[in-house]
């Protein structure tokens, strides 16, 4: 039951982040900031030796700012592996496009295949513009589907609720929430779960269920798509069947469609498929859903306790291995950690109050990492 001083509040983009003010540090802060990330991330890399023939290529789509581009940076320049990425960004209101621009410059200095598409992925054009580029320069082309555009709402039957979240102000260039100091940590409320429209419900489905199997057609019709060799994957979430927001909204139903997807290309195509299962993590999608900060701040303190936190580098490393020729595909779980603490963290929610914020999160805030 929740405790009568956790106040209910609406959700704001972004922390609720002065829109005029960030635009004017993503112009004059976002290169330099994108940059810098990539510079450090380069820093950390291990390689962990997947070898692909100097004609294949990974087609990335979504994750500009998340876990794929974490991947991209680990294929790119831990691997050497080439690779081309479709995500739909503003240069003026989102970071993303700065990434992409550090990204497709470091990896020319390097002599490393790479290209980024500022598009819709879903409008059938720009497939048809991506496939071409891909069969003049490649033989075999590998894709992942992390497209998050979802409607982070409820079905009209289930109605309307709340759930506990933490109120994080978000870093204004980065666009994520900012674990980096405690005055960051607003408050614990009660954050308000909408319906979701019939639109937003589409618009789910089209954006993170069904926007796999195009891109699968057009790539096998192009010859790029090779039997036994080629490898289709989607990030996927393993939610709990009772999570009050994704699991009763179109999120889930979505990922329901992309399962059936793949299991649908590997079986006509014939190539390898893989869900990537990942942990909550720290990026601009997770930070938009109701009680997705509480719940990415109380899984990665019970993590840290445990010594078994993964932070994006990580799980980049270990996604790697995947697009190895050998690799047999399947489902790839870097969240089984993380899955066996949530009963835990559950218990641990519940006895969250105003006041006792900082004796539960000490290894999160003011730790890098994150």
């Amino acid at each position: 039951m929740d405790t009568p001083d956790l106040q209910p509040f609406a959700k704001q983009p972004l922390g609720g982040i002065d829109r005029r003010a960030m635009v004017q540090r993503l112009s004059s802060e976002g290169p330099k900031v994108a940059a810098g990330d990539l510079e450090r991330a380069r820093a950390a890399l291990r390689p962990v030796g997947v070898a692909l023939p100097d004609d294949h290529v990974v087609l990335l789509l979504g994750g500009s700012g998340g876990i794929l581009r974490s991947v991209a940076i680990q294929l790119l320049f831990g691997e050497g592996v080439a690779v081309h990425a479709v995500h739909y960004d503003s240069e003026k209101l989102q970071v993303g496009y700065h990434h992409a621009r550090a990204l497709t410059a470091a990896a020319a200095e390097a002599g490393v295949g790479c290209a980024f598409y500022n598009h819709d992925a879903t409008r059938p054009e720009v497939i048809a513009q991506v496939v071409a580029d891909l069969a003049a320069r490649y033989r075999v082309a590998h894709l992942v589907n992390g497209i998050a555009a979802g409607a982070t709402k409820r079905f009209v039957e289930h109605g309307p609720t709340r759930v506990r979240e933490l109120d994080v102000a978000f870093d204004p260039v980065r666009q994520t929430p900012d674990f980096s100091s405690w005055s960051n940590l607003r408050k614990i409320g009660l954050a308000e779960v909408e319906v979701a429209t019939e639109g937003d419900i589409e618009r789910t489905y089209r954006y993170m269920g069904r926007s796999t199997a195009p891109w699968a057609e057009a790539l096998a019709a192009a010859g790029l798509l090779k039997r036994g060799e080629s490898l289709v994957a989607f990030t996927d979430y393993e939610y709990e069947p009772d999570d009050p927001v994704y699991a009763h909204g179109p999120l889930c139903r979505a990922k329901v469609l992309q399962r059936e997807s793949l299991a649908e290309i590997k079986a006509r195509l014939g190539v390898r498929t893989a869900r990537l299962c990942y942990p909550a993590v720290n990026t601009t999608a997770l930070g938009a859903i109701p009680g997705g900060i509480l719940m990415f701040a109380g899984t990665a303190q019970i993590l840290r306790e445990r010594g078994q936190y993964a932070g994006l580098p990580s799980l980049a490393r270990d996604t790697a291995p995947v697009f190895a020729l050998d690799h047999p595909g399947g489902d790839l779980r870097l969240d089984l950690a993380f899955q066996e603490v949530l009963p835990e963290f559950h218990r641990r929610k519940a006895l969250l109050t105003p006041h006792n914020l900082r004796e539960n999160f000490p290894l999160v805030f003011e730790h890098e990492g994150l």
